[in-house]
């Protein structure tokens, strides 16, 4: 049986959300954007299995959020930290804390996030097994590099 997956996008920048939206939106996917925090937080009783989180946020920033949505869901949501900031201890923190892949809003964000879920789908079998980090980490499959 085919699991539909929910995807999160936590994204203050109302326009960009809803490209994401868009985008991402298709067969199998149910995809849901929040522009504010505290709405989106509100609904982690969902248990999404991929959000995607921008770092400057209206009340607070995604390493803030990051962290309740680890305390929250645990390993069940993936969350992939999309920012438009380029500081390395941003990075740093973010994937210590948690996110599974960090890309940045300059280098074509649409393509880079359809990698990384086809990476996640492929290693999760679409979400009905659990990640193994190690693997995935170690994975040289070319997700991520392939044009």
């Amino acid at each position: 049986m085919k699991k539909t997956i929910k995807i999160f996008i936590l994204e203050d920048n109302r326009h960009f959300g809803n490209v994401l939206k868009a985008h991402l939106s298709q067969e199998g996917r149910e995809v849901s954007y929040f522009d504010s925090e505290l709405t989106m937080i509100a609904q982690l009783d969902e248990k999404p299995d991929i959000l995607i989180l921008d770092h400057q946020l209206e009340y607070c920033t995604g390493l803030e959020v990051l962290e309740i949505v680890k305390r929250k869901c645990g390993t069940d949501t993936h969350v992939i930290y999309l920012s438009a900031q380029e500081y390395l201890d941003v990075t740093l923190k973010a994937l210590k804390n948690g996110a599974l892949e960090y890309i940045e809003k300059s280098s074509n964000p649409l393509r880079g996030l359809e990698r990384v879920i086809a990476k996640l789908s492929s290693h999760t079998e679409c979400f009905t097994i659990p990640l193994d980090l190690e693997v995935y980490r170690t994975d040289s499959d070319d997700y991520l590099t392939s044009a």
